[in-house]
C-alpha cells in the first residue's frame, strides 16, 4: 500500500512519517538546514506479518507543490495533515483541491500537534477540518488528534493504516507497464538507477523497456519494489529500477520521463480533456489560457483552448484540448492537473479523453 502525505508546510508530515516508521524522508542537505521538506521523501514500514507499507512525504510549501505533484499520480490512500495550533491553512485546501481533482477518495486526517493546545482547540479544528472535508472525495475520512513528539494517538493512526492495508484489494496488472519517473541516480557498481511509481501493468528483470518520450531502449538489470529486492514490480507499487542500455546515461533520463513497455509508447503535445474547474476560482477559465500541465510526474506549460463557449465556469466541468510547449506521455483515462501560469495556485483537473486529437476541427460539433 503507498500512503502520500498531504497538508501546509510546517503541519509535521515528516515527523508523523518517522513516528510511523524510524526514517527521516529529508535526505537532502538543503532540507536538513532549513528544517523544510523540498522534494520527494520516501519511508517504508511492515507490520508484523503484514504487507510493506510506503509512504511519499510531500513539500508543503506552496513555492514545491510541483514537487507535491510528482509524488500523488497513484497512491492508495491520502494522509492529509493538519496542524492543531494553525487549523487548515492555504496549502491545506490547496493539497486537498488536488487530491480530489485526482480522483483520490480514500484518505485519513492526522490532527497533529495536540501536545500545543488545549482539548477545546483540538475539537475545535477537527469540526473544521470535517467541513474543508465535506463535498470531496475525503468527505468520510476518519480524523485522528495526535503528537509525534509525545507519540499520543500515534499507535491509533499506525493501527488504522495496517488494517486498511490488510484489506486493500491488489489492483488489476493488466495492461502495459508504465512507471513515472520521479527520481534519477547511479549506483557504484550498480549503473543507472530510476524510481517512481507503477501507473499500469507489470515488469520483470530481464525485460526491455523504452525511456518515453525521448524512445531510447533499455534493459532491467534488477529491481526493488517497496524498499525490498524483487524479481517482479507490478501497478500499485513504488519501483526502483537497475537499467542499462547502450544509449542510456544519467543526463538524458528526468523526472516526468516514463518507463514502459514498447506498445505504450506514443508521446503526444496535444489531446483533449474533461477539464473540471475548481469552485474556488474568482473567474472563468477562458480560451487559450496559459497553464503548467502536471501530469504523472511531469510538469509542461501548455495552452487550453475550451471547445464549447469559449469558457469554463468555476465549479464547472467542461470539453477542451491542451496544446503542450512539448511532447509527454499521456494516454486516454489519465488524470492531470493544471495551475496557473505562474504556477503559484491550483486552477482545474481533468481526466484525457483523447490523448491524439486533431489540431483542425476540434471544436466541431461533430468531433
Amino acid at each position: 500500500m503507498i500512503v502520500a502525505t498531504a497538508g501546509h508546510v510546517d503541519h509535521g508530515k515528516t515527523l508523523l512519517v518517522k513516528a510511523l516508521t524510524g526514517t527521516d524522508t529529508d535526505r537532502l542537505p538543503e532540507e536538513k538546514r532549513r528544517g523544510l521538506t523540498i522534494d520527494l521523501g520516501f519511508a517504508y514500514w511492515q507490520p508484523a506479518d503484514g504487507p510493506v507499507i510506503g509512504f511519499v512525504d510531500v513539500p508543503g510549501h506552496e513555492r514545491f507543490v510541483r514537487n507535491m505533484l510528482a509524488g500523488v499520480g497513484i497512491v492508495d490512500i491520502a494522509l492529509l495533515v493538519v496542524a492543531a495550533d494553525d487549523g487548515v491553512m492555504p496549502q491545506t485546501r490547496e493539497h486537498l483541491a488536488i487530491l480530489d481533482l485526482l480522483g483520490i477518495s480514500t484518505g485519513v486526517v492526522a490532527l497533529t500537534k495536540i501536545d500545543r493546545v488545549d482539548p477545546a482547540r483540538v475539537d475545535e479544528v477537527a469540526d473544521a477540518v470535517h467541513a474543508v472535508l465535506s463535498g470531496t472525495g475525503l468527505a468520510e475520512a476518519p480524523v485522528f488528534p495526535l503528537s509525534a513528539h509525545t507519540s499520543d494517538g500515534v499507535g491509533e493512526l499506525a493501527a488504522h493504516l495496517e488494517r486498511v492495508a490488510r484489506t486493500l484489494a491488489a489492483r488489476d496488472a493488466g495492461g502495459h507497464f508504465r512507471l513515472a519517473v520521479d527520481r534519477c541516480f547511479t549506483i557504484a557498481g550498480a549503473g543507472l538507477v530510476v524510481t517512481g511509481s507503477v501507473f499500469s501493468g507489470q515488469v520483470s528483470v530481464g525485460e526491455t523497456v523504452l525511456l518515453s518520450p525521448p524512445g531510447i531502449t533499455a534493459r532491467i538489470r534488477g529491481l526493488h519494489t517497496q524498499n525490498q529486492q524483487a524479481e517482479t514490480a507490478r501497478v500499485g507499487q513504488r519501483c526502483a529500477l537497475n537499467l542499462t542500455g547502450a544509449d542510456l546515461d544519467k543526463d538524458r533520463v528526468h523526472r516526468g520521463d516514463w518507463v514502459l513497455g514498447e506498445a505504450a509508447h506514443a508521446p503526444t503535445a496535444r489531446f483533449d480533456a474533461e477539464l473540471r474547474v475548481l469552485a474556488s476560482e474568482t473567474r472563468a477559465l477562458k480560451h487559450w489560457t496559459p497553464m503548467h500541465l502536471h501530469l504523472g510526474a511531469a510538469d509542461v506549460t501548455c495552452r487550453v483552448a475550451v471547445l464549447e463557449g469559449g469558457r469554463i465556469a468555476p465549479g464547472e466541468t467542461g470539453l477542451a484540448q491542451l496544446v503542450l510547449d512539448h511532447a509527454i506521455g499521456a494516454l486516454a483515462g489519465d488524470r492531470f492537473i493544471l495551475r496557473d501560469q505562474s504556477a503559484r495556485r491550483t486552477v482545474a483537473g481533468g481526466r484525457i479523453v483523447d490523448p491524439f486529437a486533431p489540431a483542425r476541427g476540434r471544436a466541431r460539433p461533430a468531433r
